[in-house]
């Protein structure tokens, strides 16, 4: 191992710079989208114990964020380093794969264009969209070990252990992997005589998967209230198609890149095109089986990676960049192995080189400024806006940064946008009622809060806004009503108590606002709010 290290040295320092050079300007993005609510707004963020309780399984990510949190309290660089610090350590074991399988010359180009590639920039600048590298850092060691372990027996001990660390990292993705083992067996080894090898991975997955379907009706949950998915299953004739060849498109040519993928409504040329580049990929993997097994491997390592979103149930997104970020590497490998045996007709280096080079460069600028993209809410917003304008998740948060720029009748036709998208989008009707209430138009926010509440009830902000309304309208029995359904949805949230307390104590009831306030105090002593509503509750 050592003799490795020192033998291919400036081969690591050389990625290490790539990866530096592309993501370097990320550090300071700030927190967005769902790193919000997973870590922002997480009162738990900080306490390792918790995190350990609640994610038994899946522990690895909540250790790294206590860790975070640690050195560094709410800064985004720690937290964002952890996913630079994956994404390093998988483009290091691209380069010993395949200079274990390949040739230094493939593992050399593979990594390179890996380290910098933008179609998979999301999964490393996005902080939660971290779990991609983890698991595939993991599946990586894993994979190394297992090459390894026809040396010494040791090492598929430690292979094993980094399959199910991997397993631990993501719930999904690296279910169906397993595969990949026999997969290498057939191609590089002997499936004849290894394949007891692939049963303890395959058993390891088998577990997990069980373990996960109780995760299942509260991810279909999450979907349909934070996402409004729409219940039902989709066509994989439509979707396979639609899905794959955007991936070829986000490799081979990274021009648009969003947050959304939602523009994918095809004409028929256009969809025919697609299905025809779908089953071209098919037969490549069918043809190189019997004229390359190594290009069938990674072909179907690819697919293999990438199957566990190709599914006909509503569980996940058809495109999301960060589901390629493991599957990329068969494609990239395919195209390296085919390079490398034509090209080595050529007599001139330098022409290769430059190439090279080129193809590096164009692809750490794509990926320098994409990450400019995601500096703050603000610049991710806009560009998303560009890039998938059907999608109503685009125009809700759009609305959002025009309300904080201050032009609230663009915030207006961006949220009723959203809604026109999507009628049942509880949160652009919330965030539209927000808005007609800070231009002084209550009747129409009181209805829009009333429909965010029926369309998403566990919305507890709509109750809590709509109580507000009618408690400045001194409609007190109704102000009671909401922010006691906001009570029920948020019971932690001590502000909803202390308004609770103030409507009891404005309608009248002066014991029961004590009461309140007697509580809110009990679990945090030093509220002024509660202390100030008790002394008036108390005169």
């Amino acid at each position: 191992m050592k003799k490795w290290f020192k033998e291919n040295l400036i081969y690591l320092f050389f990625l290490t710079f790539l990866v530096v050079v592309a993501y370097a300007n990320s550090l300071n993005n700030v927190f967005l989208s769902d790193d919000l609510a997973e870590i922002v707004q997480n009162p738990n963020v900080g306490d390792l114990a918790h995190g350990i309780s609640t994610y038994p399984f899946g522990f690895i990510r909540p250790l790294l964020y206590w860790v975070a949190y640690q050195l560094g309290g709410l800064n985004p660089s720690f937290f964002r380093f952890i996913n630079i610090f994956f994404h390093t350590g998988s483009v290091f074991l691209i380069f010993a794969i395949l200079n274990q399988l390949q040739s230094k010359k493939s593992a050399l180009f593979v990594a390179a264009v890996f380290a910098v590639h933008p179609a998979i920039s999301e999964a490393v600048v996005w902080i939660s969209g971290g779990s991609y590298p983890q698991y595939s850092f993991f599946l990586l060691l894993s994979f190394l070990f297992y090459i390894l372990s026809s040396r010494r027996k040791f090492f598929y001990l430690l292979s094993s252990i980094f399959y199910l660390l991997s397993l631990m990292s993501h719930p999904v993705m690296p279910l169906g992997l397993f595969l990949v083992f026999p997969a290498f067996e057939l191609t590089f080894g002997n499936l004849r005589k290894n394949w007891l090898k692939a049963i303890p991975f395959l058993l390891i997955s088998i577990v997990y998967v069980f373990i996960n379907l109780a995760a299942i009706p509260e991810r279909t949950t999450t979907l349909q209230s934070t996402h409004y998915q729409e219940k039902g299953v989709d066509n994989l004739f439509l979707i396979i198609p639609i899905a794959i060849s955007s991936y070829f498109e986000l490799i081979f040519w990274p021009e648009t890149l969003t947050l959304y993928h939602s523009e994918l409504s095809f004409g028929p040329i256009n969809f025919a095109v697609r299905s025809i580049s779908t089953l071209l990929f098919f037969v490549a993997i069918a043809i190189t089986f019997v004229k390359n097994r190594k290009i069938c491997f990674w072909l179907s390592f690819s697919l293999i990676a990438l199957s566990p979103t190709l599914t006909p149930f509503r569980f996940n997104w058809i495109v999301a960049e960060r589901y390629l970020y493991l599957p990329i590497l068969g494609i990239l490998t395919a195209v390296a192995i085919l390079a490398e045996n034509y090209l080595k007709f050529l007599r001139s280096k330098l022409l290769i080189y430059t190439f090279f080079i080129l193809i590096i460069a164009a692809l750490s600028i794509r990926t320098f400024v994409r990450n400019i993209d995601w500096k703050n809410e603000d610049n991710l917003w806009i560009a998303t806006g560009k890039t998938s304008p059907s999608s109503p998740n685009t125009h809700n948060n759009l609305g959002d940064v025009y309300g904080r720029w201050g032009n609230k009748q663009r915030a207006l036709q961006e949220f009723q946008t959203a809604i026109a998208l999507k009628p049942n989008y509880g949160d652009a009707h919330h965030n539209l009622a927000n808005t007609y209430r800070e231009l002084g138009q209550l009747d129409k926010a009181l209805e829009n809060y009333q429909k965010a509440a029926s369309f998403n009830p566990n919305l507890w902000q709509s109750y809590q806004n709509i109580a507000a309304l009618y408690f400045e309208a001194k409609e007190y029995d109704k102000a009671l009503e909401n922010i006691q359904k906001a009570i029920q949805i948020n019971p932690k949230n001590l502000n909803l108590y202390n308004n609770l307390g103030i409507v009891y104590l404005f309608s009248g009831q002066k014991d029961k606002a004590k009461e309140v306030f007697n509580l809110v105090l009990s679990s945090d002593p030093k509220n002024q709010f509660a202390s100030q509503g008790l002394l008036e509750a108390s005169k």
